[in-house]
């Protein structure tokens, strides 16, 4: 097993070779992506994958994010609002989540209550 920083991925280090200068906001962005890598252990014989920690063994569905948000025992915060449009989640799944939260998924009684069907 070699960490990051064996392999040239601290900062300045030989993987961090770039075509121009960074913009401003640019290097914030590098450095934030660096202070994430900073602990992350590689081994050799092991394939790196996506893992979705609230339904480990189907991965990520809607469905599965849907059941978690509305199943919470505690009321939402504005941590996990303020969070649904961080850079790093995806666009489609802020959108589900924003609407999620507002009340504004087409659920039959939605539909029902702004007279739809």
């Amino acid at each position: 097993m070699e960490d990051m920083e064996s392999l040239g991925w601290e900062e300045g280090g030989g993987v961090w070779s770039w075509r121009r200068r960074f913009l401003a906001c640019e290097e914030e962005s590098v450095r934030e992506c660096v202070a994430l890598l900073n602990n992350i252990i590689l081994q050799v014989n092991i394939k790196d994958t996506w893992r979705w920690l609230i339904g480990p063994t189907h991965g990520y569905s809607v469905r599965g994010a849907y059941r978690f948000l509305t199943s919470a025992d505690e009321p939402t915060n504005g941590v996990v609002f303020n969070n649904v449009w961080h850079k790093l989640v995806p666009s489609k799944v802020s959108i589900f989540v924003w609407r999620l939260l507002q009340n504004r998924i087409p659920t039959k009684l939605n539909l029902v209550f702004r007279h739809v069907l």
